[in-house]
């Protein structure tokens, strides 16, 4: 556990076992870096094969995070939790309770979040045990900023790197989650083709209701798209489907997209632009923020907005360099954070 933190510059990570439940509760709260503020980052709700899948999880959402933080601008800290779900039938309320008394125990250094798996209504139960929590039904939703990021970020990539309107693009989504079904809605709204799936059939029909053409789960990455746009679970980018991908993008709003840091020079190489996912899924963050610290809303959607002009500095900057756009988003974030903890050491 301590090489893999250090490898990944982690601060701290809290294990939490209940001890007085009938089924078992385990989650983990990583802190990458507070130097910039609080570790802000969703709590996950998933089924893992073994606690070192949900620590490694945990430790690379929370690194995401870090750097999400950095070049999205805002006073916070990296930080992610994972709850691992139990496979026995559990009380959901008494779930949340107990893992808003485990955020409440870190006294306001990490404040917590919706994410895969979780609903508003958990963030309701949590914020009964603790007021460190930024995505309750008073602050709101912020998947529909997260999609709205993403809209931003997709006009950007192609509008540099083929001068096209969204008129003209086809683009794949794979994942409707709150999201992945938001991207879609705004996509098809201002013209572009679509092709969709998820495992859930009810959404899939929800996206063809919209206009979205629905196609199988294990084909949506090799349908010959302008972009390509990840917005279910991580990793999707891997030795495997690079070979099969037919777009010019890959942009959407998971995290973790690519399974390796090669990944990137490897989609680089075949001419497929990357919006680095953690600058162009910001959009969830910046608001979860902006709304937690009580800005104005205007304010927040003009911070989300900017997501278009980030990722233009960015692809100009690997353009010049000749070298991946992740790897200069990477080399910025750890830039950023470097400079930080000077400030504070100094």
């Amino acid at each position: 556990m301590f090489k893999r933190m250090q490898q990944l510059q982690c601060e701290s990570v809290h294990c939490f076992s209940s001890v007085d439940q009938d089924t078992p509760f385990r989650a983990f709260i990583v802190l990458h870096n507070t130097d910039r503020g609080p570790a802000l980052g969703g709590c996950r709700l998933k089924s893992y094969r073994n606690e070192n899948a949900a620590l490694n999880d945990a430790m690379r959402l929370a690194q995401g995070m870090s750097y999400k933080a950095a070049m999205a601008d805002i006073p916070h800290g990296g930080g992610k939790a994972v709850i691992m779900e139990p496979a026995e039938p559990y009380d959901r309320n008494a779930l949340f309770q107990w893992f808003g008394r485990c955020v409440d125990s870190l006294n306001g250094r990490y404040v917590t979040a919706m994410d895969v798996g979780t609903r508003v209504d958990d963030m309701d139960t949590i914020a009964t045990q603790t007021q460190h929590v930024a995505s309750h039904s008073a602050i709101g939703d912020p998947s529909p900023h997260t999609a709205r990021g993403v809209f931003a970020g997709i006009r950007a990539a192609l509008e540099f790197q083929q001068g096209k309107s969204l008129a003209q693009a086809r683009v794949a989504v794979q994942g409707l989650g709150h999201v992945g079904l938001e991207l879609s809605r705004l996509l098809l709204r201002n013209g572009a083709t679509v092709f969709a799936t998820d495992t859930n059939l009810q959404a899939c029909d929800k996206a063809a209701s919209l206009g979205a053409e629905v196609v199988d789960l294990n084909d949506i990455h090799r349908v010959g798209v302008d972009v390509f746009a990840p917005c279910a679970l991580g990793a999707v980018v891997n030795d495997s489907s690079l070979a099969e991908l037919q777009c010019r993008i890959v942009a959407g709003c998971a995290n973790n997209q690519l399974a390796e840091p090669h990944c990137g020079d490897a989609l680089a190489q075949r001419g497929i632009l990357y919006a680095p996912d953690y600058v162009i899924n910001a959009g969830g963050l910046i608001y979860a923020a902006g709304r937690y610290a009580n800005r104005d809303e205007d304010l927040i959607v003009q911070d989300v907005d900017q997501i278009y002009y980030r990722l233009l500095r960015l692809f100009v900057a690997a353009q010049s360099r000749n070298c991946s756009v992740d790897q200069v988003a990477d080399q910025q974030a750890r830039e950023i954070l470097r400079n930080d903890h000077i400030k504070l050491s100094a």
